[in-house]
């Protein structure tokens, strides 16, 4: 049987950023400067586009803020809050196993560089 690729997936990883602002996001919402300052050396132009990309995939929201200084605050979405746990599964099996995973990598390099 065939399986379809989950192009919802592959979006979602999109960026070395993405995870980072997701945790980021969990304790509480944040403006755009308070994301940037907790993830030092995202660009100002990266983590814009992260973060448009985790709100079309429903991950997070965007919130204006009116009050004296105009502001946009992210927070996790309910879908959002769900999709955590597995994140840090995963993230917990990719620290597991980061040296198999390495090898794994650099050998299929390798194959396809032949």
């Amino acid at each position: 049987m065939k399986m379809k690729s989950n192009s919802t997936v592959s979006s979602i990883f999109v960026g070395r950023w993405t995870v980072r602002i997701l945790f980021s996001l969990q304790a509480c919402p944040h403006r755009h400067a308070e994301l940037r300052r907790r993830l030092e050396g995202v660009s100002q132009r990266m983590l814009t586009k992260t973060l448009r990309n985790l709100q079309a995939t429903g991950l997070i929201g965007r919130r204006e803020i009116k009050s004296k200084v105009m502001g946009v605050e992210y927070s996790l979405t309910d879908l959002g809050r769900t999709f955590i746990r597995p994140l840090d599964s995963m993230c917990r099996w990719a620290r597991e196993n980061n040296k198999d995973v390495s090898v794994s990598v650099r050998l299929a390099e390798t194959t396809r560089a032949r």
